[in-house]
């Protein structure tokens, strides 16, 4: 899309009730003289027909302002985080009130709960006039309304998992006698703990850094998250939470995976800039085809499998071979 596109899309949405998408590329030449008071419009792109949103959220212009706003809707249906759903967005709106009495940038537009659906809706304000910055100022200030939040989160799944951890022998087992749990295991559910257990141990073996939480969800996907304290030089240089999703499935993980791990790093507030995605039994060669498509974006999906990690624990050096994998996923 290019500026003068983006102007027309803008100008002929005035009397449409849907947002115009804009892309990330295209804000720098905007300024709020462009977008009509009345017409909204979302930031992503569109990808096989989907709607790719980079923030969940739409911007509009009212007296001047722009003004960004944040709508958190979950339904409890699908909500794996550890801490409630209910609980993380009463601490968003708590949040958002504060701030609203304290600076006065943000307001609290709607907050409903009917027991399966929670929605929450609050705008943030900037006195910005290109759209870049505009955007830039708005997620920054929505990442710290949302930060406690996540910490809160944090503490409650690594809370949970020192207990499951506890309660089911951790750490009994050594890192070769895990590889051949998964190898040998004869259930789902076998495979999934070892695993979990496994890669858990692996990426605390990492200097500086910390595993603070492990969630298995319906799926048996397994989510690590990890906070970055590295002082090497390339990991230092990564956001402060690093996410590990691993997949103990029969057959290969695809694209559609690669691109659902993706946007959950999206989802890490601004603060998640490596991910690394591990599938036992392999990568379909729509994935080698994806992280080329996404080889200038920000973000970075290392992807290793089963038979890397057993080569890492083989050889004994987890953080060498991390170091490595990331190299090669840089190189792509």
């Amino acid at each position: 899309m290019t500026p003068e596109t983006a102007k027309h899309a803008l100008a002929d949405a005035v009397d449409d009730d849907e947002a115009v998408l804009l892309g990330t590329a295209v804000l720098g030449k905007l300024t709020i003289a462009d977008v009509p008071e009345g017409v909204r419009y979302e930031i992503g792109t569109m990808d096989d027909g989907a709607v790719r949103l980079a923030w969940n959220g739409s911007f509009f212009v009212e007296d001047g302002k722009l003004f960004g706003e944040a709508d958190h809707t979950w339904t409890r249906k699908y909500w794996y985080s550890s801490l409630g759903l209910e609980q993380y967005l009463d601490l968003v709106r708590r949040a958002v009130e504060v701030r609203q009495r304290v600076k006065g940038d943000v307001t609290l537009v709607h907050y409903d709960d009917d027991g399966a659906y929670i929605q929450l809706r609050y705008r943030i304000v900037t006195t910005e006039r290109k759209l870049d910055r505009a955007y830039a100022e708005v997620i920054k200030i929505d990442a710290e309304l949302v930060e406690a939040a996540e910490q809160a989160a944090d503490e409650v799944g690594a809370r949970i998992s020192e207990v499951a951890a506890r309660l089911s022998g951790w750490g009994a087992n050594s890192l070769d006698g895990l590889v051949d749990a998964v190898d040998g295991a004869e259930s789902a559910d076998e495979k999934g703990r070892a695993l979990e257990e496994l890669c858990a141990r692996l990426f605390s073996s990492v200097p500086g850094f910390v595993v603070k939480q492990r969630i298995r969800t319906e799926t048996e996907e397994i989510d690590i998250s990890v906070v970055n304290g590295s002082s090497e030089p390339r990991l230092a240089r990564e956001g402060a939470v690093i996410l590990v999703e691993c997949k103990n499935w029969s057959g290969r993980c695809g694209k559609n995976e690669f691109v659902i791990f993706h946007e959950k790093m999206q989802n890490r507030s601004r603060r998640c800039s490596l991910g690394f995605l591990v599938s036992w039994n392999g990568f379909a060669e729509t994935v080698t085809k994806e992280m080329l498509r996404g080889s200038r974006e920000e973000l970075l999906v290392v992807p290793l499998t089963g038979a890397d990690i057993r080569t890492a624990v083989r050889e004994g050096n987890f953080t060498a071979a991390l170091l490595n994998y990331w190299d090669k996923a840089v190189a792509l």
